[in-house]
């Protein structure tokens, strides 16, 4: 997807943006990881074209790529909850070039333990 080819109507899905933490069940003492929002994003799915996708190595089956409006605040290491499953940030390519439509587009590999 180019970034000519981003209007208003791609982004069309939810990326919620937060962290994990550790809640205690007061009625029988355990504790679990808990995903806590701190913002929600909108965000458009990145499509790869298929001679990329053949050279993608096992690990990097379990990532996806969105692109969101530049936010600052999302960062490498952050956590994220996108189509019902939990990520991390794992590469965010940055337009930090201040023009009035900048992109990000953010490498969010899926989480497999902690919540």
């Amino acid at each position: 997807m180019a970034l000519n080819k981003l209007t208003p109507a791609s982004f069309n899905r939810k990326l919620q943006v937060g962290t994990t933490k550790t809640v205690q069940n007061p009625i029988n003492g355990t504790s679990k990881q808990s995903f806590v929002i701190t913002a929600s994003l909108w965000c458009a799915p990145y499509t790869r074209a298929i001679n990329k996708s053949y050279q993608l190595t096992a690990e990097q089956l379990d990532e996806v790529v969105v692109v969101i409006r530049h936010n600052s605040t999302v960062k490498e290491g952050i956590k994220c909850q996108y189509q019902g499953n939990l990520y991390s940030v794992v590469n965010d390519s940055m337009d930090d070039s201040n023009s009035y439509l900048a992109y990000d587009y953010l490498t969010l590999k899926l989480v497999t333990k902690g919540v």
